[in-house]
């Protein structure tokens, strides 16, 4: 576990959902959740990028948070985003996962946007 003491994931800045239904294999993006006019936002999921290695450790890395968040029960999936691997959990497992990792030495990057609006 020393490994993922030294690793930086980052929230990507969309949400988003399974693609066509299909549960864990490929992703697209959605509206955040507070634009939908859907009242059940189940099935949003949020992504994360490891910031702190390059890409050949990446996958092995981003592994080991997988396996990590299985074991607490936090079903997730690893699956390639932009070329890079990425790491995307149920929205409404964020807090909880967030707050497992940090505890167990990830840091956790907040996506800034270029031009906040105030």
């Amino acid at each position: 576990m020393n490994i993922m003491k030294l690793s930086v994931l980052q929230r990507l800045p969309q949400f988003y959902h399974w693609y066509a239904g299909e549960i864990g294999s490929r992703v697209e993006p959605t509206l955040l959740p507070e634009l939908s006019d859907m009242s059940d936002n189940d099935d949003n999921l949020i992504g994360l990028k490891l910031l702190s290695y390059p890409d050949h450790q990446a996958w092995e890395v981003m592994q080991k948070i997988s396996q990590y968040l299985n074991g607490i029960g936090i079903e997730n999936s690893i699956i390639e985003n932009e070329g890079e691997p990425c790491l995307f959990i149920n929205s409404q497992d964020e807090p909880i996962a967030l707050c497992r990792l940090k505890n167990i030495g990830i840091a956790i990057a907040d996506f800034i946007p270029v031009n906040p609006s105030f």
